[in-house]
């Protein structure tokens, strides 16, 4: 670790020593070429509404889709390793390997179950996406991406706590276009991607088609039977209609649908230990003996580290394992400008989601812990914006409603070392002592295992089959106004009203013994909450804006997903947070560079937490989400980007984030001393390109170079020592030809170049007596043609 730290600050140091020279360098080219070979400037809707990035007072991140194309990123995963206090990773391993757990300065998402929500927001052409599972989405024709960080609470609203994700698609202009690409490589990776743009009625109506189906080997390989995980199986189409018809409206309908088919998370057991209670003691000291042969094994085989393969490419993993989602939705975006001030626009949306999701949890032979999900999720929502600008310019405001309606169904099985009931009631009688120095067979009350009938059997009927039902009202109203009070400073204020109403069933049972764990129970809850936001943002001149904001957010409650027992079912409120910003962005040397900076403190209350152990009455596994902490978290960003000469592009970003539990309740078994996880205090990206033409017709050839690095990261809340992530960098390469008129372009390109290995997420799960990882991709390489037309 000290290593690690020497070596970020070694490189910190080195950057930001260098910037004078950087500065200076720019200075040199700009005096021998005034002929403008500047940054391009991105165009975001961060405040809902168009302007530059450079103008905008707030922390953002935006990619145009030269930025993604040239660094190669396809997915929203690739987004973390080049923006600043980031992380997007898979969850753990019952989320499945199409889940996009996103952290944000720290605060997000720990489960994917309903009705657990995301602290991060997650929108397609202003539309918010609910549900997490699915939500690695594929980046094929898309124009733009941005990351917010911090609460949304005025604009956005609820489950924006940390931040959100605005993925900005192309429409269709009216005329003719479109673009094939195919790209191949390493573990028979083929992806096949199409967007065709044409019009229907001249200067009316236009359309669109963008196709996309990618697919890739695994490369974990499970020994039972070859079955690869860390595979991809992506297919997608989206199409979309344009009018504008009308010199004063518009109106654009959007469809897209996927189906995703893939193997699983690729996942590992990388340690086995034993705990009081836990399903390894339970299963070696009870199970074990007499079930190894019903798995295939030795006689008297136990679960332990024998099934540590060592080897991150090979698992022991056995069962069905699947990850199938399909996902589909229909939006319709209508502008009307009313007149010269004032417009107003409508965005309906309707969407659909059904997974199933099938991870052996324990990796090894035995079924220690096998889970089944199997997910549905409608989602409608309606947005009514009107804005407009005010006091000859000087006003700017947006006035604004907004409906969300959520039907789901969660139909769960934890199946927990699966089978031991079974095994007991078949058995002639009560053969197997519960605890040593017992005598059996022996009729109960004697501490007797086995025997049809046996009430003691019931104890290893572990296999729980929650069924859920979500259904969710969101109503919110929203105005934002900022008011030039000056040609230089400017005031925002926004506030929203939000109100929320969640009806939740659930009907839990251990189906082989009939055992209730929560009868069938239906619960309302409602939370209202006010968000507000206050800014000041001043134009030293037009090349440099500060800013300041104070604003908070809030994430949606919910109730105990997993509850094994009766008296284990119960609400948890949401959570709040506060935060405080300020900022700079700048354009110097004739916008051949920019650099932004944001600090930020963030009061975030009410933390959801999950934690498992023993349930002191029953003496059985327990599981639970409730709101016991608070935390203090706080850090900076710095963003730079430069073009020194013509054709040499540089960026670099460096996120810092700390944080402190201020409160933390007893029962979680956390100490107050520990860090949040998925909360790197260091991450870092940097990257070098270089262009240059062949010369004649041979076109022009780019080079570029990236490396990101994250500092130690925690991977649960308990800081367990033994599936810490050490600090790494990743190192990516990339070298394009594009020919003289663009059109044809061919890139070859390798990623983690040498090779690190690392992963990211794992769990210490003491009530399973087991550690797990999921693995970060090796290196792989490959090439892609591409034709634009």
């Amino acid at each position: 670790m000290k290593k690690n730290s020497m070596n970020m600050n070694y490189f910190t140091a080195t950057v930001l020593c260098s910037g004078p020279f950087m500065g200076a360098f720019i200075s040199q080219a700009i005096a021998e070429d005034t002929e403008s070979f500047q940054l391009e400037e991105i165009t975001v809707t961060a405040r809902k509404r168009e302007e530059s990035l450079q103008d905008a007072p707030v922390s953002v991140t935006a990619f145009s889709v030269s930025g993604l194309e040239k660094r190669g990123i396809t997915n929203i995963g690739n987004i973390a390793a080049y923006t600043p206090n980031v992380d997007i990773n898979n969850g753990k391993g019952a989320s499945g390997s199409t889940t996009a757990a996103v952290f944000i300065r720290g605060v997000g998402q720990n489960d994917f179950i309903f009705p657990t929500d995301p602290g991060v927001g997650t929108y397609v052409d202003g539309v918010y996406i609910a549900r997490s599972v699915g939500g690695m989405m594929d980046l094929a024709d898309v124009e733009r991406v941005e990351i917010l960080r911090g609460p949304q609470g005025t604009l956005y609203g609820k489950n924006t706590i940390g931040g959100a994700i605005n993925v900005i698609t192309s429409r269709p202009d009216g005329e003719w276009g479109g673009k094939i690409k195919v790209t191949g490589g390493q573990r028979d990776h083929i992806d096949l991607e199409a967007l065709l743009k044409f019009p229907l009625v001249e200067e009316v109506l236009s359309g669109k088609v963008a196709v996309a189906s990618k697919n890739q080997n695994g490369y974990v390989r499970r020994l039972s039977d070859g079955l690869d995980f860390g595979d991809t199986n992506v297919d997608s189409v989206r199409a979309g209609l344009n009018w504008t018809g009308s010199e004063n409206v518009s109106v654009y309908i959007s469809f897209d649908a996927s189906r995703i088919r893939q193997n699983g998370v690729p996942g590992n057991l990388i340690d086995t230990f034993d705990s009081p209670g836990s399903l390894y003691s339970l299963y070696n000291a009870v199970g074990a003996p007499m079930f190894a042969a019903l798995n295939g094994l030795p006689a008297g085989s136990i679960f332990d580290d024998r099934y540590v393969t060592g080897d991150p490419s090979l698992s022991n993993a056995t069962g069905p394992s699947k990850d199938e989602v399909d996902t589909w939705g229909i939006s319709s975006h209508i502008d009307w400008a009313i007149n010269e001030n004032i417009s107003l626009k409508s965005i309906t949306a309707y969407r659909e989601m059904d997974a199933i999701i099938v991870t052996d949890i324990d990796f090894s032979p035995f079924p220690i812990i096998h889970t089944d999900e199997e997910q549905h999720q409608k989602q409608f929502s309606q947005e009514i914006q009107l804005g407009g600008t005010a006091m000859d310019g000087k006003l700017t405001w947006l006035l604004g409603g907004y409906y969300f309606n959520e039907k789901a169904t969660d139909d769960n099985k934890t199946l927990l070392a699966s089978g031991l009931f079974q095994t007991f009631e078949a058995m002639p009688g009560a053969f197997v002592p519960l605890v040593p120095g017992v005598v059996c067979p022996a009729a109960p009350p004697a501490p007797c295992v086995g025997g049809a009938g046996n009430p003691l059997n019931s104890i290893f009927d572990l296999d729980v089959t929650p069924y859920t039902t979500l259904d969710t009202n969101n109503w919110a109203a929203f105005l934002h106004m900022t008011y030039d009070m000056t040609e230089k400073l400017a005031v925002t204020l926004g506030g929203r009203y939000s109100y929320e109403k969640k009806e939740y069933f659930i009907d839990s049972f251990f189906p082989a013994s009939g055992k209730i764990s929560t009868p069938p129970t239906t619960d309302v809850q409602s939370w209202s909450k006010f968000t507000p936001k206050v800014g000041l943002d001043y134009h030293v001149n037009e090349d440099v804006l500060m800013y300041a904001s104070f604003s908070k957010g809030f994430k949606s409650g919910g109730w105990n997903p997993r509850p094994l027992a009766p008296g284990e079912f119960a609400p948890y409120d949401q959570e709040n947070l506060t935060a405080y910003e300020i900022g700079l962005k700048s354009r110097l040397f004739d916008n051949r560079m920019t650099v932004n900076l944001a600090s930020f403190y963030s009061q975030y209350k009410n933390l959801q937490l999950t934690s498992n152990g023993v349930n002191p009455d029953t003496g059985g596994l327990l599981l639970t989400v409730d709101n016991a902490g608070d935390v203090d978290i706080w850090g900076f960003e710095a963003e730079v980007v430069a073009r020194p000469m013509q054709g040499l592009d540089i960026n670099f970003g460096l996120g810092y984030m700390d944080n402190k539990y201020t409160d933390l309740a007893a029962s979680t078994g956390y100490s107050i001393d520990n860090k949040l996880p998925n909360a790197a205090k260091w991450t870092l990206n940097a990257g070098v390109q270089y262009g240059f033409d062949l010369g004649g017709e041979m076109g022009a050839l780019t080079i570029r170079g990236d490396i990101n690095y994250r500092s130690r990261t925690f991977n649960d809340p308990q800081n367990a020592s033994s599936i810490i992530q050490d600090g790494y960098a990743l190192l990516n390469g990339r070298i394009t030809w594009d020919s003289t008129d663009e059109n044809w372009q061919v890139a070859f390109f390798v990623l983690n170049i040498t090779d690190k290995l690392y992963f990211t997420s794992a769990e210490d799960v003491p009530a399973f007596g087991l550690r797990n990882a999921i693995y970060g991709r090796p290196r792989e390489w490959g090439v892609s043609v591409s034709r634009s037309f």
